[in-house]
């Protein structure tokens, strides 16, 4: 992988989801129900999707069923996981520096999902990839109990 991939693929995602969490917590912070939160971000996400299929004209790939059910699937799925982390800051009042490591353990899911369902497990060296496991499972732990 080169340097843009891993730019562009994980660092300025990663700081930008970063972000997201506290930006989350300060909208629950400020009084924003979950329904209304959810609402909010979906319609963000619908205006930016569709600005830039006017942008590109690039909307031939969603013009499949697979592809729509995918997306569809992607974000209930992602819906959940948000109106979670939002009540666990607002009504069980956690902490960012809990909820962030634990919920960004969720590479784990995707890298054993990924190996299942497109084989991936192929490719992974499996060492690597069990103490990778072990260091993201005791770092996640170590901060979240630093609070």
């Amino acid at each position: 992988m080169n340097a843009a991939g891993i730019l562009v693929g994980g660092i300025i995602p990663a700081l930008f989801l970063g972000l997201v969490t506290v930006l989350m917590r300060s909208s629950i912070a400020a009084g924003a129900s979950i329904p209304t939160f959810l609402a909010v971000i979906g319609t963000t996400i619908a205006l930016v999707g569709w600005g830039s299929v006017a942008l590109t004209g690039q909307s031939s790939g969603l013009q499949f069923s697979g592809a729509v059910g995918w997306a569809v699937a992607m974000a209930l799925a992602w819906s959940i996981a948000i109106a979670c982390i939002s009540y666990g800051f607002g009504a069980l009042k956690l902490p960012v520096s809990v909820v962030a490591p634990l919920t960004n353990a969720n590479s784990l899911v995707a890298v054993a999902v990924g190996a299942l369902v497109f084989g991936e497990w192929r490719s992974l060296d499996l060492p690597m990839t069990a103490g990778g496991t072990l260091l993201i499972c005791l770092g996640a732990t170590l901060v979240s109990l630093s609070k």
